[in-house]
């Protein structure tokens, strides 16, 4: 089987699935149109990589830019010769072509933003700039996608999307979240911010409560928007930039809470939070109100406004649920929880198209097989 992936140059959450599908099936190839191994996760080194001619082209900062070329990079491999194709795909790898008789399985993490949501696209000069390219590549997308066997959604806010802009019926298994690395502890006293500094991830509604109201606040992450955060950033507020696995886990086990402001598709660092016993304060839409528990595990705002946001911190200060109480949720969206549910859906549908008498099943899926271990 194979595994293809949109690009390789980031560390967020679509890249930890990754990894844990490449964990799922150890011996698989990766397809990506671009890979930077010092951008991404290191553990990708372990991995056989296939890149696209996109990667010899010094596109590193300016690479969401390239799209007229991101399809003609997944044409570029070709037919996969695989029984099971997995792709990880938020705008390119679902249009990998496979072989008559495989098994294309799309793990959506949600349908290109910027095709579908104009707000991801800066200003309105450049939105009607793009226009004409956008209409083409839409119909792309939309062909791209009905041609996957099995459409797998990360949350049932994007199986919504999927729905809406393709008119298809997803399933949904949530993202991989490595509960085991946490320990519950008691709360701390500085708030914690875990984050691409990105304009839509809208960092700076926390950053701004807490400078205007004197909180201590830690941001992790780095970005274009990191400049802007730190301008207007009082003294109460950190910036560490990018920390290994071991230094997040540190702070998250150690802070008062977590805040997730941007509007997200899933996300998996409310769920670790929680997993290191502690509540989330977060923008009341996508992903978050299928893993926060308003009044339990954490409290929303529904405004970016300082007012509303230092609300939504007291609520979460007010919370009686103990840490292990917290931490007991996650595991609901353990490692193991995700291989159990992704592998069952498609399995059934690889039976169903066996039934169907129309292929067998896919290698890696039929009756004795056995993943690899977390």
């Amino acid at each position: 089987m194979a595994l293809v992936h949109d690009y390789l140059n980031q560390r967020g959450g679509a890249e930890r699935v990754v990894l844990e599908l490449a964990a799922l099936f150890d011996s698989a190839p990766i397809f990506t149109s671009l890979y930077r191994p010092d951008s991404t996760f290191p553990k990708f080194r372990e991995h056989v990589i296939h890149t696209s001619p996109l990667d010899r082209l010094k596109v590193d900062r300016g690479f969401r830019n390239c799209f007229p070329l991101y399809p003609a990079a997944f044409r570029s491999f070709g037919v996969l010769d695989h029984d099971l194709v997995i792709s990880s795909s938020s705008a390119w790898a679902h249009a990998v072509r496979t072989a008559p008789g495989a098994l294309h399985v799309v793990y959506c993490h949600t349908p290109a933003r910027w095709l579908y949501g104009t707000e991801y696209l800066g200003s309105s000069r450049r939105q009607a700039a793009l226009t004409p390219a956008l209409g083409a590549l839409r119909r792309w997308d939309r062909r791209a996608a009905r041609r996957a066997d099995l459409y797998v959604a990360n949350s049932h806010e994007v199986r919504r999307r999927i729905e809406r802009n393709y008119g298809i019926d997803a399933a949904v298994v949530h993202p991989p979240v490595d509960v085991d690395r946490f320990v519950a502890r008691p709360r701390g006293e500085r708030l914690l911010v875990v984050s691409r500094l990105l304009p839509y991830k809208r960092v700076d509604a926390i950053v701004d409560t807490a400078t205007q109201f004197g909180i201590g606040l830690d941001v992790v992450g780095i970005g274009p928007s990191l400049e802007d955060l730190q301008a207007r950033a009082g003294s109460t507020v950190t910036f560490h930039g990018r920390l290994p696995d071991r230094d997040v886990t540190a702070l998250m086990q150690n802070c008062r809470a977590l805040c997730l402001p941007g509007y997200e598709d899933f996300g998996i660092t409310p769920v670790e939070a929680q997993a290191a016993g502690k509540p989330v304060v977060a923008f009341a839409a996508g992903g978050a109100l299928e893993t926060i528990e308003e009044g339990r595990t954490g409290a929303f705002f529904k405004r970016y406004d300082t007012e509303d946001v230092l609300d939504a911190i007291r609520r979460c200060d007010a919370l009686e649920t103990s840490p292990d109480a917290i931490a007991a949720g996650a595991r609901r969206f353990s490692r193991q929880a995700f291989r159990e549910r992704l592998l069952a859906v498609i399995g059934l549908r690889s039976a169903a198209r066996e039934k169907a008498g129309r292929f067998a099943p896919a290698r890696g899926l039929e009756p004795g097989f056995a993943p690899s271990r977390p």
